[in-house]
């Protein structure tokens, strides 16, 4: 707050929305270009760390622009200056967008699918697949990463980057969080009583969700409901979650753990997180980017500096799985660099369950093979 009122001329007046959203409202009538000016201000000065007991946490904001000629009243434009927010959030770092009407006809699109997928969540459209993860010690199968997809029936088969952005965005995230634990857990009854050894679930935790209080007591009722052993479930949270308001992530990541929930980071290498933090956090895992793995082949400094996570992860007691392994080449890589654990398309795509069940028992069958030859 501090930071956003020292960007502030006379006149300017600044208003707290609620959590962290905020409203500028600014004279540009004898100045337009006011406005992008103390845009660019803005994000400068937020984009600089802030020091938190000796810590320094990187914040990410983004920012709408509208002008009010069009539209006087207040209203109209708080409206156009939240459809212009949105379209910055959907890009990296400290940004800003300024309003138009193409981002306006592409929000009311958002809108009608916002629509859409509200419908969905009630008429059970979504479904998940799950990918398995595969030790390179064992080679055996150990884990499955729960991953939601929506059967459109106009689109057909949308993966999550065409919707789940959109639920972030639109708070629609949580209820779809819960409908993707349920269906998790309900699957890993499922594939128990079919006799299939234990496998590690892996969930994706959205910090919204992650905040919501009814995360412990919804879970603990899920879990007794398909008697499922919560030491088989991971939760994967992201690096920018895992740096954000850090004492409640701990406490939520306490008591969760306190049930024998894990948790993995995930995508890592893609955000800001210190080291010293992550070993205050009771994280077993780190998933490093597809990003760093794809270009291992042909870039040195990829291969170094995936060598080198490696390393540090397992100085800090963790594991490590790479996603995104797509040729033998990286496998190899990989395995050479002491990675524990693989994921993507050469090992699997996702799959949804029933195709799931099949390729556990062709794994189980050569695994079986292997032994006895």
């Amino acid at each position: 707050m501090a930071r956003l009122k020292n960007q502030l001329d006379a006149g300017d007046q600044i208003a707290r929305l609620g959590g962290d959203e905020f409203a500028l409202l600014i004279d540009t009538r004898t100045a337009p270009e006011r406005a992008l000016q103390m845009a660019e201000r803005i994000t400068d000065v937020l984009a600089e760390p802030y020091w938190v007991d000796g810590e320094s946490l990187l914040l990410g904001c983004s920012l709408g622009i509208a002008h009010s000629q069009a539209q006087p009243e207040a209203d109209p434009l708080m409206w156009h200056a939240h459809i212009a927010m949105r379209q910055a959030k959907s890009m990296q770092g400290c940004t800003y967008h300024l309003f138009d009407e193409r981002i306006n006809r592409n929000a009311r699109s958002l809108a009608d699918l916002e629509g859409e997928l509200r419908r969905a969540l009630r008429r059970d459209e979504l479904e998940l697949h799950y990918q398995p993860r595969l030790c390179l010690d064992s080679g055996r199968i150990v884990g499955l990463e729960a991953l939601v997809r929506w059967r459109h029936q106009e689109r057909g088969l949308l993966p999550p980057s065409e919707f789940v952005p959109l639920a972030e965005q639109s708070g629609l995230i949580v209820p779809l969080g819960y409908w993707v634990i349920f269906r998790a857990l309900r699957d890993m009854q499922a594939l128990r009583e079919q006799g299939f050894a234990p496998l590690h679930m892996a969930i994706n935790l959205s910090f919204r969700q992650f905040q919501d209080s009814q995360l412990l007591p919804t879970l603990n009722r899920l879990i007794a409901e398909h008697n499922v052993d919560p030491r088989w479930l991971e939760f994967e949270l992201t690096e920018t979650a895992v740096m954000r308001r850090s004492d409640q992530v701990r406490q939520t990541m306490d008591a969760l753990r306190q049930l024998g929930v894990r948790f993995s980071l995930d995508d890592f290498g893609t955000g800001y997180s210190s080291f010293m933090h992550l070993n205050s956090l009771p994280i077993a895992l780190l998933k490093i980017d597809m990003g760093f793995v794809g270009q291992m082949e042909l870039r040195e400094e990829n291969r170094k500096l995936v060598n080198a996570m490696i390393n540090l992860a397992h100085n800090l007691n963790l594991e490590v799985v790479a996603e995104g392994v797509e040729t033998a080449g990286q496998l190899e890589l990989l395995r050479s660099f002491g990675c524990n654990q693989v994921q993507g398309y050469l090992i699997s795509r996702p799959l949804p369950v029933e195709e799931l069940v099949t390729y556990l028992r062709s794994q189980a069958a050569h695994a079986g093979t292997s032994r006895s030859g």
